[in-house]
């Protein structure tokens, strides 16, 4: 045989007996049985035996009748499970498989199998192939049927093995087999016929004819096609049916009609888009270290093999995520290997420890989360004192900022992580692993317009071919997707209020999606549609359009209904429309099937904080402790929990000119300092009054002083005071009040003082004091709808009674992104018993105003705003003997948010209004501070 280039033997049928072969059907050689009618039968014309007419199954002995599985093969119309045995295996129990299907093929070609002998590496034997002493190759033709008519031609050793000998897959002598596969299947209609044989003896030689074709007046036209030739290092493709691969391997080679030449080996030169691991569908990308050729196809022995090889392999295993082994087998070759080199090699091996052990402090929640990356940083540490300040190791010395910077990004030391990568050069490569790390770092810490900058250089980078190669091989770690710095994107413009351009990166994602029907249900692509909707959700809501925001989170939470993002994102919407309670039953119901959802834990630990439930609060904390310093959540629970636990001063200022009515000028500033909380719902606190004022009846000045309590638990609020005032009026009493929240909509509320301070200025004056109680009952719907119902009474020392009641109605009436328009409705009456007091003491009026506020973010970063308000009021005012007439005001004011809960207003007033029939105008500054300290 090895003297044979193409040996060609026939085995005849008779006249009325066809044996007929798809030409798609790879051909499988078992050597078992009477090899057809080579041996053990005594008739070698006779091929009834090897095929029936027309599918006969009855022209077969009973232990070789054609499987349905086989018949299913031969036709190629079904493709088979990847848990289905494979047509070899169907074919190892018996001595001969045989696949017929009657009908008309469309050509009249045969099918002719080419016996090729091929040279073989030695002592390299054939993965999933037994070793023989004479190699064959098996060819099937593309796009070829034969006749009824034609004879088939079989190419086989004439040796044989007993039938109950399990055929092997091949025989070879020290060289993988390739069996062919063919690539132009037959259309549905076609039916398939197929036969085959082989023997698993040695083979001689030459091959013998096994048969002679009984009607020698037909001529067979012969139409063979070699093999194509595999890489050496590509796997043997073994019994694949048409069309449909087997679990695991390759996709195959798909041949036309025309010969096609044999797939070059892998490029031997260097090439610099050529990655270390390169991904399925991915585009070849630019390293940040040493360029790599593709993998050798032999595995040499880095000991002793030439220096391109061992460079090769090495710096390929390294850039593959083989980075710590590769750096053992450099130090071992020093010949082969500079100090730069290992110097490269070193931080590839650290850069591969820093994405594991991100990939841990992910996925684990307990204190050891961080062990892998502090000990990759110890080794940064150690790398970078060893390395000369040379410029040969400066794009070493980048790449290994890049990995801090990820390190201490995942680690939760954010001001590290910043200060880390603003020592790489601008100019200087860097992965996108390392921006989006540094990007989350800045949002962590209120900076999304330096956020904004990173995002969208990591974009440009991972959408653009060439990037960082060294972080592709799975040992690295997750590496960020496009999808993921869009979405940081989206949150840096959501912080700096550019709803415009947040909405232009939701519209990019939507564009980056693939069709819904190429939609992997594996794989970190897997969730990219509902990031899609979740975010889109969470931009109605931020944008003002609530209710659809909220609605459209509903339906997501349908459909994946234990989404642990989703369920944050709902109950988070909640509690921001002012439904804290409902928001911590939500949350602790979400904790039931997400106990580890740190998210969801930050978001209980907010909303309990919203609804005064400290208890919930300190568990929250307790429980979160300092494990999770790298949550963006737990960052904003930490923050508001430690402004709960600080001490607070909060004071307001105000100063009026007018009004004569009630005094020329006057000032007032009312300030508490309230102390650390004490057994999770107490502190006491200090409370000064100071005013001061000029009338027409002469100057006075009213001190007041207390120290008190407070108690908060859930939905119940008491403050209780005893104080005392200063001056020749002064006297010792008590202020108190109780608020209660019935739930998340009703809230109940009294409140009692025995020296009111809102008595008029001139009654002050006149040595006159008071005391007032009140009662409230508020309907808080929503942050966007609310109503107000009170009834006060006052007592002063002249006999005096004052009564008043208010009704207050308040509606959002647009709500953009930086915009919302709030009309308030504003009822009033009052009454005194005296007329004739020296202040100003109507019988009996009524007041009704309408007030729209204007709110317009004017700058934001991150948790730091500044809002600018302006109101604008009109009405009506009637005092009994006095009869109607206008009243108006105008208010502008500027809210700051600082970090740490921090908040500053100020503003001033226009207002105009009658007493006694005589129109006056004021003017009013005013001031506010919360100060956590």
């Amino acid at each position: 045989m090895a003297n044979n280039r193409r040996q060609e033997c026939t085995a005849a049928a008779a006249s009325n007996r066809r044996i007929l072969l798809h030409a798609p059907l790879l051909l499988l050689l078992v050597a078992s049985g009477s090899c057809l009618a080579g041996e053990g039968d005594p008739d070698p014309g006779g091929a009834s035996e090897i095929a029936g007419s027309r599918g006969a199954s009855e022209a077969l002995p009973p232990d070789v009748q054609p499987t349905a599985a086989s018949l299913e093969i031969a036709r190629g119309r079904n493709a088979l499970p990847p848990q289905a045995p494979t047509a070899i295996a169907q074919a190892s129990d018996a001595s001969m498989q045989l696949a017929q299907v009657p009908g008309r093929q469309p050509q009249a070609m045969p099918t002719t199998v080419v016996v090729e002998p091929e040279a073989a590496q030695p002592g390299e034997p054939a993965p999933g192939a037994q070793v023989s002493s004479s190699p064959f190759r098996l060819a099937q033709a593309a796009d070829t049927a034969p006749p009824p008519s034609a004879p088939v031609r079989l190419a086989e050793p004439p040796a044989s093995t007993p039938s109950n000998t399990p055929a092997p897959v091949a025989h070879a002598p020290d060289a993988p087999i390739g069996i062919a596969q063919a690539g132009n299947p037959q259309p549905p209609e076609t039916p398939a016929q197929a036969a085959a044989a082989a023997s698993g003896t040695p083979a001689t030689g030459s091959a013998a004819a096994l048969a002679h074709t009984s009607e020698p007046q037909r001529q067979p036209a012969q139409l063979a096609q070699a093999a194509t030739t595999a890489p050496p290092n590509a796997p043997t493709q073994t019994a694949q049916a048409s069309g449909t691969p087997m679990p695991g391997s390759p996709a195959p080679v798909t041949p036309t009609r025309s010969s096609s030449p044999a797939p070059s080996a892998p490029s031997a030169t260097p090439n610099s888009q050529t990655p270390g691991a390169q991904l399925p569908g991915e585009p070849a990308q630019r390293s940040q270290g040493p360029d790599v050729e593709a993998p050798n196809a032999q595995a040499p022995n880095l000991r002793t093999a030439d220096v391109p090889t061992v460079r090769n392999d090495v710096f390929g295993l390294a850039a593959s995520g083989g980075a710590i082994k590769a750096l053992e087998e450099a130090k071992a070759r020093p010949d082969a290997f500079s100090a730069v080199d290992v110097a490269q090699l070193e931080e590839l091996s650290i850069r591969q420890q820093v994405r594991g052990g991100r990939d841990k402090s992910r996925s684990m929640t307990s204190s050891d989360r961080f062990d892998g990356i502090d000990s990759a940083l110890r080794a940064a540490d150690d790398l970078d004192k060893r390395m000369p300040a040379t410029p040969d190791y400066s794009p070493v010395r980048t790449a290994l900022a890049g990995d801090r910077t990820v390190a201490y990004a995942a680690r939760g030391d954010m001001t590290k992580a910043v200060a880390t990568f603003e020592t790489i050069p601008p100019d200087a490569e860097i992965s996108i692993d390392a921006l989006a790390a540094v990007g989350d770092a800045y949002l962590y810490l209120s900076e999304p317009a330096k956020a904004n900058v990173v995002y969208r250089r990591a974009l440009q980078q991972a959408t653009a071919a060439p990037t960082d190669r060294a972080t592709r091989g799975f040992q690295y770690g997750t590496r960020t997707r496009a999808i993921e710095l869009r979405e940081g994107l989206f949150w840096s413009y959501v912080d700096q209020g550019r709803a415009a351009d947040a909405k232009q990166v939701l519209d990019d994602i939507g564009k980056s999606l693939p069709p819904a029907k190429e939609v992997r249900h594996y794989g970190p692509e897997e969730s990219d549609f509902l990031r899609y909707y979740r975010l889109r959700a969470q931009y109605l809501i931020y944008t003002g359009h609530v209710d659809e925001g909220i609605a459209a989170l509903e339906q997501l939470e349908q459909q994946v209904p234990f989404n642990a993002e989703v369920r944050a994102a709902h109950a988070d919407a909640v509690s921001g429309q002012a439904h804290p309670r409902q928001a911590i039953a939500m949350y602790r119901a979400s904790l039931t099937d997400h106990p580890d959802s740190v998210e969801m834990l930050a978001g209980l630990g907010r909303a309990a904080l919203a609804a005064d439930d400290y208890a919930t609060a300190k568990y929250v904390d307790q429980t979160v402790g300092n494990v999770f310093p790298d949550s963006g959540a737990v960052r904003g629970f930490k923050r508001d929990y430690k402004a709960y636990r600080s001490p607070v001063f909060t004071t307001d200022l105000s100063y009026e000119h007018g009004n004569s009515a009630l005094a020329d000028n006057s000032f007032t500033s009312d300030s508490y300092v309230y102390s650390q909380p004490f057994g999770d719902n107490w502190r006491v606190f200090s409370h000064t009054y100071f005013g001061y004022a000029q009338t027409d009846s002469g100057n006075i000045k009213r001190t007041r002083t207390g120290i008190g309590g407070d108690y908060r638990h859930g939905p119940l609020t008491v403050q209780g005071e005893v104080t005392r005032s200063f001056g020749s009026d002064g006297r010792t009493g008590g202020r108190g009040s109780i608020a209660y929240a019935l739930n998340d909509y009703w809230t109940v509320s009294a409140g009692l003082d025995t020296n009111d301070n809102s008595l008029p200025w001139k009654a002050y004056a006149a040595h006159i004091w008071g005391r007032s109680a009140n009662v409230s009952v508020v309907y808080r719907q929503n942050d966007r709808r609310e109503v107000k119902l009170s009834y006060g009474v006052s007592r002063y020392s002249d006999s005096n009674l004052h009564q008043e009641i208010t009704a207050t109605a308040t509606q959002r009436v647009y709500t953009s992104a930086n915009q919302l328009v709030n009309v308030s409705l504003d009822l009033g009456t009052d009454s005194n018993t005296r007329r004739d007091a020296p202040y100003f003491s109507p019988g009996r009026d009524y007041a009704a105003a309408a007030t729209v506020m204007h709110q317009l973010t004017l700058w934001k970063k991150g948790d730091m705003s500044l809002q600018q308000r302006l109101s604008a009021s009109g009405g009506v005012y009637n005092e009994r003997g006095f009869g109607s007439s206008p009243l108006w005001s105008a208010r502008l004011e500027h809210a700051w948010t600082f970090k740490h809960d921090i908040t500053l207003s100020y503003g001033i007033e226009v207002s105009s209004h009658a007493y006694d029939g005589q129109r006056e105008r004021s003017e009013t500054g005013f001031l506010s501070v919360n100060l956590p300290f």
